[in-house]
């Protein structure tokens, strides 16, 4: 099965050579906006605008603090940011939650964020980033998983593709903690690889091209192709009908 690598980054990245990233086979980019309610990375522009120049499909994603501030008010504080960079709609990757902070009922607070979020986004597809002890143990996953939420777990010392939390909802696998990705100077990089991805032109065309019928484009797609990974099921576009056979790559960043 195809993969996608890709990375995250905060300001702890600083401003990376972009060039470099895609150069290396790198072709999408998560990228930190905020933080509980207040925050705005401060590298949020330049990364994001750097990202798109060089041609890696970029997301948000919000760091959550469900210990301090309510779902709703964080949501809110999140999708401003989407509406202000145009990071929310087609094109797009969808907005990722990052869950590391303790707090009470987990769960509700989760579903409370994506359904706020949603409410202010009008978008249903949203992707959920923790661990895969946190997605066993801690976040009530049968409490808001839907056919709109991906999961991105992370989960070290495990083959690419297989972590220890494995649904047809996982996506995402993060598998390394101390990898150096070229453009990237200075705090080391998580690896991990996307292995359903939004649409073929996430992804080197050499990689993934292979030749396929044509499908409805992906809903968060200006345009191109569904990816040729084919689906049983319903939901993201590209999702998979097996356990994957390989690994896209999140920097060690809050």
């Amino acid at each position: 099965m195809a993969s996608i690598p890709g990375i995250d980054v905060a300001r702890y990245q600083g401003e990376p050579d972009w060039a470099a990233v895609r150069g290396a086979g790198f072709a999408f980019s998560y990228i930190k906006a905020t933080e509980g309610v207040g925050y705005v990375s401060p590298t949020l522009d330049s990364q994001l605008n750097g990202a798109r120049a060089a041609g890696l499909v970029t997301g948000l994603y919000h760091f959550a603090r469900p210990d301090t501030n309510s779902p709703q008010a964080e949501a809110a504080d999140f999708a401003g940011q989407l509406a202000r960079t145009n990071s929310s709609g087609a094109g797009n990757l969808p907005p990722c939650l990052d869950m590391e902070t303790e707090a009470a009922d987990l769960g509700a607070w989760i579903k409370g964020f994506v359904d706020a979020l949603r409410g202010h986004t009008g978008r249903n597809e949203v992707v959920v980033y923790a661990s895969s002890s946190w997605f066993s143990d801690k976040l009530a996953t049968d409490s808001w998983v839907d056919p709109g939420v991906f999961l991105w777990v992370a989960h070290y010392g495990q083959p690419p593709g297989q972590p220890g939390f494995l649904t047809d909802r996982v996506a995402i696998h993060q598998h390394a903690s101390d990898g150096q990705v070229p453009g990237i100077g200075g705090t080391p990089t998580s690896t991990c690889r996307w292995w359903t991805c939004p649409c073929s032109r996430v992804a080197p065309p050499r990689r993934l091209h292979r030749p396929h019928r044509p499908r409805p484009r992906p809903t968060w797609c200006s345009r191109g192709t569904r990816s040729p990974v084919s689906a049983r099921r319903s939901g993201w576009p590209g999702s998979p009908s097996r356990r994957p056979t390989a690994s896209a790559t999140r920097t060690s960043s809050t």
